[in-house]
Formats: C-alpha cells, structure tokens, sequence
C-alpha cells in the first residue's frame, strides 16, 4: 500500500513543469525530427507536445535535443515510454527516459533549470494542504496574533506582483489593536498579504493599512485568519548537528554530503547546491545515511519531494522511510532527540516520576489520601517495565531536571484506534524567580510533556481517538483541551462530556439486589437495542473513541496487542432487566494493576435503557453497580471507579460510593491533533509585556 502511494505521488512530482514556451526536438529514427514544446523536465525524463504521436511505440529509441537557438545539450539517448492521445484541443503528449545520460550533460540541464527558475519560467510542484481552517473567532485570533509576536515568528510580506519581504512578528498590543514587524527591507505598497510560519501550519492575511513607527511596521490587527498546514507531521529544526550522505542514483561517481535543516518522524531537508548535488523533485535514492554525533549511521529509502529558495539558497525536501525494523527503531530515536531534546521516554525514571507525584500534588488529587498510595508502588514500577520499548502501546513521557523529574504525561492505548493521555503531573518551581519566571516554566514545562506524549502517538497506522479523563475545574486543562475540542465539537471530530467520578470499595457491604431485578448477559436482541440507544445518545466521538461499537466491543484486537507486553485488558456487560425487559447496560473494564494509580481503567458505566428517573431503573443501576463490585473483587480489586453519567444519581448514593469530583471525558480525532499541538504552543508562550 505505502509502495503504491509512494509511486502515485511521485509521478505527479517528478521534475519541473515549465511555465514558459521552450522547445525540444526528438527524432526517432527517421530522417525528420519532431519539434515539441517542453512541458516538463527532470535529470531522467521529459514530456512534450508534439503535433502527432501517431507511428510512436513504447520502447522506441529517440535521441533529443533540448532548447532550441542557444541549446542546452547535445543530442541525448532517450527511449519513448508513454505516449497519451490528447484531447479535441490538447495535443498528444509524449514521455520519454533519457538512457544513461552523461554526468556533463546532468549539469548543463541544472544550469538552465536554476537560470529558469530565477527568472520564474518554472512552474515547481505545489503541495496541496491537507488542511484549510479559516479563523474568525476573535480571541483565538488575539491569542494567535499575541503568541506570533512573543516567539519573533517569522514571516514573508507578498505584495500583489509576488515580490516579497521577509519579516519578524516584534510586538503586539490588543488595547491599540496593532502588530508590528521588523522588515529586511521596504515594505509593499497595501494592499498586500501576510504569511506568518506557525508550529506546523502558515497563517495568512490581508493587510489593507500598514504604517512605520519606531523602527517597526504597524498594521491594525486582522479580523480574519486562514491556517494551511501541508503535511501531517511537524518538521522541527535539528537541534544538534546531523548530516546525511548518499551516491547519485544516476551517477554513483557524485556523492552528496549535506547538513540537515530539520527532520520529522517521515522527513527532512537540508540546504543543497543543484549544480553539485544534481537533485530533482521525485528522485529516488535507494540508500541514505542520516548521520548525529554518537550514533550509528541510519540507512533508508529517500525521494526527493522539493526544492524550493530560502535565505540560506536552496532547500531540499525529503520524504524518507527505514530499510528495515531495526532502523526504524534508530530514526525514531535520532528523530525525538532532535525534535524533544528535554524529554525522554525511555530509561528508569520510576523513582523519579514516584517522588514528582508526591511532591507535586498528584496524589492528593480528588481529595485523596497519599499514604494509601504507597501500597501501589510495586505494582506501578512492575507495569512501566512492562511496558518500556512497546511504543505502539505506551510509554510515559518525562522531561528530567538535576535530581529528579520535572514534569510527566503518559500516553496509553486501551482500545483499538484511540490513545489515552493520563497521569500528569508538574512539580512546582522553587527559588527566587519571578512569579512570571515560574509561570513561563511551567508553560514551556507542560508544553514540552504534550509534545513529547502526543507526537510520537501520530507513528501509529491505526490511531483514531486521543481521549483523558480530566478533572473539571484545573485552568490549564480547561484552556488548553477544553476550549480547543468546544471549536471543532460541532464537526463531530471532538467531544468534551462531562461525568462524576465516583469509587467503590469491594470489601464494602453492597446493598443486595432487588427481586424484581434480574442481573444477566446480553442477548442479541437486546445488544442491538443496546447500540442502538447509544447511538441515539451519546456523541458519536465517545462510541468510537471508546470502541462502544459492535465490530469492536469485545476488544479482541486490543486484548492480543497488550498480551504481547504481558499485561492484561478485559471487557464484560452486563444487563439489568425487570419483567424480561432491560432496564440498564454496564460496561465493565480492567487493565493491568498499576498501569494508573487512579484505577481509570478499572471502571464501569451505566447507560439507562429507559428514563432513569423511574424508581426501578435506579433500582437497576444499582444491581448493576453490586454486580461490578462482585466482578471486580473476583480480579483480585480492592476498588473501582464508576463513571457517573446519568443526572439522577439517587442509585450512587444508595450505594455509598466515594465521591472523587467533577469530570470531563476529553475527546478529539487524530485529524485534529496537529490544531490541537498548534494551539498548545499558542496557548502556552509566555505573555509580551
């Protein structure tokens, strides 16, 4: 499969499409040669327009010339590999591969090619965003425009004739409603637009007004943002020196080394010399060494996506696979300690992340007791084990300091296509800083455990869902995951539900259960009323999200992935009925002990399968809730959460659960999460004054 996207997107970027009348002439053997207009040329192929392809075969061999007055080259072998008819006003066009073409010839093609491309004869292949978002909401805007100029963003001013400035975002003010840049030279006359380059994505905007004042350009802040994002994974700039190498797949004698820009999980790009390096869109390289200090040399596959002008000269963009498992292992490896240079997710950090917990808070979270944590230490240590080196289950992301951990965010796949963010936690900065000091910190702190949790999780072929259980009422959750999944709830792409946590103990003496109510399996029958239900009322993003669909309810292809870690996963339901008719559904799940100390994964909810208001539905949730008790302690549970969902709670009084706080089920769409990373970096740089 990846092999055949791989051709596709190749045969649409192979080489330069020329934006201008040049000519080429073809002869096929016959005393007569064919004039045709260029239409598209690489160091291995070119297309043309010819008047008649009619006597043309595939495989037929031709000689070219290219460039007609001042030639480029002298005569080329080339052989005819596809010849399309054309259209009622198209002429035919004919393919052709150049056979083994001199390496003096290859410079001269790129000579002409650089000359074309400076004087905007070339038409280099666009990349189509995979994403288009248009932001009117002015706060989002203000928070956007306010982070720009905070992290001296960089920009380019284009005027309506494609000239073009560089600049950098310098100041912000909401009250006066301005942004003001530094220029690298005069700015165009308005009206013009802006490109500022955010986390992964460019902002755009109209500028009808702009004025200087103070060294700077001032213009009025804009009400309309659009956000184009072209690829799905960020490129971030190498953060220690890395180089690549490799022999010209057409002239082994030319060996490119190069130093790299910037990587990502499935890319990277590094600044290029075409007249040494002979490189253009589509080529392939079929064995590349990425090199970093420290490291063996990482082999892969490589195209050549683009090469495009940048204030260092011209930049090469690469799409890049592993040869095999192994180097992948190493390319994930040498890709996260340049992109997350202050995190890590492997190591022994268990005592380091068990005193965090402490000293930070989290155990006393939801109002708990921290020395009934002690007990679970073992129990945690033995699951994290578990758990090092399977990074397409989980893994817990830290960001180390002297002595210990300064912040961590675990990451967790309990169910087919979703991943679950849980236990986070940040220790509070100690020492004399500024209360502004401690606030950036914790901001670039938090922001740095996200990146480093969520990222990686985008590698997983099946990912669908990213979902956390969060408490209610912390300002950094509710501004940072909250109002994001609020923007995109209406799309069905997010959900953010809210629920009470609630704990029972097994050992607690359960009220017994009525007998009118009856406690059983699921029938058929009442699996498809079941389904049907929770479709009819619950957000389609939490049955996805939480595999509370048919052809994924029973877990199967979760349960085999953890076992291959030793650790267990497991599903029941139960149905409570009156009178043969059901009345209440529990959906019973477990993991393996210590994988969270707050037991999130050992929970059970209730859907009400008739107003739950009724008396002998409460009295059916409550069966149900002793019923779970009983399934848990056969587990070998001493407690179990219970997610509160129903608005009359008369049955989790009755069953005297402990009340651990308000709740928010968080979910989004793996679609969302570089919106969601972007506005993360956003939403967590550090204020201007």
């Amino acid at each position: 499969m990846q092999s055949d996207n791989r051709m596709s997107t190749r045969e649409a970027i192979l080489g330069y499409r020329m934006g201008t009348d040049l000519s080429a002439v073809a002869s096929f053997g016959d005393a007569n040669d064919s004039q045709g207009r260029l239409i598209q040329l690489s160091l291995e192929h070119l297309t043309l327009h010819l008047a008649s392809c009619a006597e043309l075969r595939p495989g037929q061999p031709a000689s070219v010339v290219l460039g007609l007055g001042e030639r480029w080259t002298t005569a080329l072998q080339a052989e005819v590999t596809e010849i399309s008819a054309g259209g009622p006003e198209a002429p035919p066009e004919l393919r052709l591969r150049f056979v083994a073409p001199p390496l003096e010839a290859g410079r001269k093609i790129v000579s002409a090619l650089e000359v074309l491309r400076e004087n905007g004869q070339l038409v280099t292949p666009e990349g189509r965003p995979v994403w288009k978002e248009t932001i009117t909401r002015q706060e989002r805007v203000l928070r956007i425009c306010e982070a720009l100029a905070a992290r001296d963003t960089r920009g380019v001013a284009r005027a309506e004739d494609g000239s073009r400035v560089e600049v950098r975002a310098a100041h912000f003010d909401k009250y006066d409603g301005v942004i003001g840049w530094k220029a690298e030279g005069p700015m165009p006359a308005v009206p013009f637009s802006m490109e500022a380059f955010g986390y992964s994505s460019v902002l755009y905007f109209r500028v009808e007004k702009a004025w200087q004042e103070q060294g700077l350009w001032m213009m009025p802040l804009p009400v309309e943002l659009t956000r184009y994002r072209h690829r799905w994974l960020r490129r971030a700039p190498t953060t220690t020196e890395c180089s690549l190498s490799f022999d010209h797949p057409l002239w082994p004698q030319v060996r490119v080394h190069r130093k790299m820009l910037d990587v990502s999980y499935e890319g990277l790009s590094f600044t290029t010399e075409p007249g040494e390096d002979l490189l253009y869109p589509g080529m392939r390289i079929p064995v590349m060494e990425v090199e970093m200090p420290g490291r063996a040399p990482v082999r892969m596959f490589a195209e050549v996506r683009n090469i495009s002008s940048s204030t260092r000269g011209r930049r090469c963009g690469m799409w890049v696979s592993p040869l095999s498992e192994e180097q992948a292992v190493a390319w994930r490896e040498l890709v996260e300690e340049q992109m997350h240079p202050r995190t890590k997710v492997s190591g022994d950090y268990h005592q380091g992340t068990w005193e965090l917990f402490e000293k930070s808070g989290y155990f006393r979270l939801s109002g708990k007791d921290p020395t009934k944590f002690a007990a679970l230490k073992g129990q945690f240590n033995e699951a994290q084990s578990r758990l090092e080196g399977r990074l397409r289950l989980g893994y817990r992301a830290v960001r180390p300091m002297p002595g210990g951990v300064e912040a961590t965010l675990s990451a967790l796949k309990p169910y087919a296509g979703s991943w679950l963010a849980h236990q986070l936690a940040r220790q509070q900065l100690a020492g004399p800083a500024t209360a502004e000091g401690k606030k950036a910190s914790a901001r670039e702190a938090l922001r740095d455990i996200y990146l480093r949790t969520f990222e990686p999780a985008q590698l997983d072929p099946d990912v669908k869902w990213f979902f956390a259980y969060c408490e209610a009422n912390v300002r950094w959750i509710r501004f940072i995951n909250f109002d994001f999944a609020s923007w995109y709830e209406q799309t069905g792409q997010a959900a953010v539900l809210s629920f009470r946590l609630m704990e029972g103990d097994t050992e607690h003496v359960w009220p017994a259960i009525p007998e009118h109510i009856e406690v059983g399996e699921l029938t058929p029958e009442e699996s498809t009323q079941f389904f049907t239900h929770l479709g009819k009322t619950r957000p389609k993003a939490y049955c996805e999200a939480l595999d509370l669909v048919p052809e994924r309810f029973d877990l199967a292809a979760t349960r085999a992935l953890w076992a291959t870690a030793q650790l267990t996963r497991e599903r029941a339901v139960l149905v409570a009925r009156a009178k043969g008719q059901p009345l209440a559904v529990a959906i019973l799940e477990t993991a393996h002990p210590g994988l969270n100390l707050f037991h999130v994964l050992d929970g059970v909810r209730i859907v009400p399968m008739q107003d739950e208001a009724l008396p002998e539905v409460q009295d059916a949730m409550l069966a149900l809730l002793t019923r779970a008790s009983e399934w848990y302690k056969a587990r070998g549970r001493s407690v179990f959460v219970h997610y509160v969902e129903a608005q009359v709670v008369e049955y989790a009084e009755r069953a005297a659960l402990a009340d651990l706080g308000e709740g928010k089920l968080w979910i989004i769409s793996h679609t969302l999460l570089p919106e969601f990373l972007e506005h993360l970096c956003e939403s967590s740089t550090p204020r201007t004054e």
